[in-house]
C-alpha cells in the first residue's frame, strides 16, 4: 500500500498553528479594563466630561473655543517635535555632532510651542470661570481621581524597578 499525502494535513497544521493566535485577537480588549481606546486621545475624556457637565449655551461657546486652542497647540507641539527629530537626527548622522545644539533642542522646542500652549491654557482658564460651583466640584473629583491614579501608578512603577 502506498502513502498517499492528504492536501488537507498542511492545511490543518496551518489551522492548528493559527488557531490559538486568531481565537487570541478575537477574544483580545482593545484597550484594557479603564484605559480610553488608542487612538482617542484627550478629545474623548473631555467629550465624557463635557456630557457630564451639562453646559448651557455660552459654556458650551467657551468650551468649543478652548478645545479648538488645544488641538492648534497640540498640533504645533506635534511638529515641532517631528522637527526636532528630524534636526536631532541629522545632527547626529554628522562625523563631529553639536552636543550644545541637541541638549538644548527641548528648550528650544518647548519655547517655539510656548505661545499655543499659553492661549490654549487662557482658553480653559475662561472656560473654568464661568462653570457653577457644582459643575467645578466634578472637574475637581476628575482631576483629583487622576492625580490619584497617576500616584498610584508611579508607586507600583517604584515598586516594581526601584528608585
Amino acid at each position: 500500500m502506498s502513502a498517499r499525502k492528504s492536501p488537507l494535513k498542511p492545511v490543518a497544521r496551518i489551522v492548528a498553528f493559527l488557531a490559538p493566535f486568531l481565537v487570541g485577537a478575537a477574544l483580545a480588549q482593545a484597550a484594557p479594563p479603564g484605559m480610553p481606546e488608542l487612538g482617542l486621545p484627550f478629545g474623548n475624556h473631555f467629550a465624557a466630561m463635557k456630557a457630564k457637565l451639562n453646559l448651557n449655551a455660552t459654556q458650551d461657546a467657551q468650551y468649543i473655543v478652548a478645545m479648538q486652542s488645544t488641538i492648534k497647540a497640540n498640533e504645533s507641539m506635534r511638529k515641532a517635535r517631528t522637527a526636532a527629530t528630524a534636526a536631532a537626527k541629522a545632527e547626529l548622522a554628522k562625523a563631529d555632532p553639536d552636543f550644545a545644539m541637541l541638549l538644548s533642542l527641548r528648550d528650544d522646542t518647548q519655547v517655539a510651542t510656548s505661545v499655543e500652549r499659553k492661549a490654549a491654557i487662557a482658553e480653559w482658564v475662561k472656560f473654568t470661570q464661568i462653570l457653577s460651583g457644582e459643575q467645578k466640584a466634578m472637574i475637581k473629583s476628575q482631576l483629583l481621581d487622576r492625580v490619584s491614579r497617576a500616584d498610584d501608578m508611579r508607586e507600583k512603577f517604584r515598586q516594581r524597578h526601584g528608585g
